[in-house]
């Protein structure tokens, strides 16, 4: 399967095409969620409601027992890997290295199907399922919830797509027919064909440029605002408080990145397109650029690794430093009064 080949419509995926046959085959097949978590209540839920033939593997908690009062048979990993055709690997990627070779790979044979919902594991080696299963990959742009409420409201979602492993050259059709039972070619969905790289890549890119960065610029917001005489509760309210943040990152969803500035007024306009250069220096791009080159090298998957196999020291002392900062306090003040207390 073709990664960042071909042109925008070879990549863009709307209906099954030419697999419509095919669906019903793997509508009969057997399915397994392993992990009934945010992303595997919501994939399941999906499934059977297509029609398709759905149980859950996960350990015995809390989520196992959302699972049977959702109405679905729960097993064991193991067995019900062993008793289906199609396998959703859906818990966290930390943990999944060491249950693919506890309870995965053992009740493995010729000609099952893993599915993974995210490039992670597959693209770094972590996990290496043997010659003789397919594996493939449909990763939702789109948090758990968001994934069953589109579908309850027959719409459908955008998700990433891709071949991994073709060991009997029935994947593309089993990875399609999986997108139409979870409503993806369902209107305003679709899937784009990628890779495991890619998706490994967007994902953790995301998170390592604009997202962290938005954190620490708002902290540095409120360090100049109030300096000035903000006052925190205008400030937090200004940043992200008041849900208008929300409403702007809905605006670029259904609009366009630049085209939502046109529900601004003229002065935020003018004041957004020649303000918000000077903060793209050419510093920014090559640290950007480098963070990349450590994602597809592996050097932030081995750093990850040692940070957990060492307690997550790191992530402890950040979580701590973070909290210590006064906004949080002005925060916690204001959403109290908010109602807003525990969220």
């Amino acid at each position: 399967m073709p990664g960042n080949e071909g042109g925008n419509s070879d990549r863009i995926l709307t209906s099954l095409g030419n697999y419509r046959d095919f669906y019903e085959q793997v509508k009969a097949s057997r399915i397994c969620i392993v992990g009934y978590g945010n992303q595997g209540r919501s994939q399941a839920l999906n499934l059977r409601d297509s029609g398709f033939n759905v149980v859950v593997g996960n350990i015995d908690d809390s989520y196992a027992e959302i699972a049977r009062k959702d109405g679905f048979r729960v097993m064991g990993i193991q067995d019900a890997v062993k008793l289906s055709d199609i396998i959703f690997f859906l818990i966290p990627d930390e943990v999944q290295a060491s249950v693919f070779e506890s309870d995965i790979r053992p009740s493995l044979s010729k000609g099952k199907t893993i599915v993974f919902a995210s490039g992670y594991n597959y693209f770094y080696g972590f996990v290496s399922p043997p010659p003789d299963v397919n594996v493939i990959m449909i990763a939702p742009r789109m948090i758990g919830w968001g994934v069953r409420d589109v579908y309850v409201r027959g719409m459908g979602f955008p998700a990433l797509v891709a071949v991994g492993q073709d060991a009997d050259g029935r994947a593309e059709g089993i990875m399609l027919s999986l997108c139409e039972g979870l409503g993806i070619f369902r209107s305003g969905g679709c899937a784009v064909r990628s890779s495991f790289r890619e998706e490994t890549l967007v994902d953790l890119l995301t998170e390592h440029s604009w997202a962290g960065a938005m954190l620490f610029l708002f902290r540095a917001y409120y360090d100049v605002a109030t300096s000035l005489g903000a006052s925190p509760e205008a400030v937090i309210l200004e940043l992200y408080g008041s849900g208008e943040l929300a409403e702007i990152a809905e605006s670029m969803r259904n609009m366009g990145l630049f085209k939502q500035l046109r529900t601004h007024s003229t002065t935020s306009q003018y004041g957004q397109l020649t303000r918000g250069p000077l903060y793209v220096t050419d510093d920014v791009r090559k640290t950007l650029y480098n963070e990349a080159i450590k994602i597809l090298n592996g050097e932030f998957a081995r750093e990850w690794h040692q940070e957990q196999v060492s307690g997550g020291t790191v992530l402890r002392m950040s979580l701590r430093l973070s909290s210590e900062h006064p906004m949080e306090r002005e925060e916690e003040r204001l959403y109290r009064i908010l109602g807003r207390e525990g969220n």
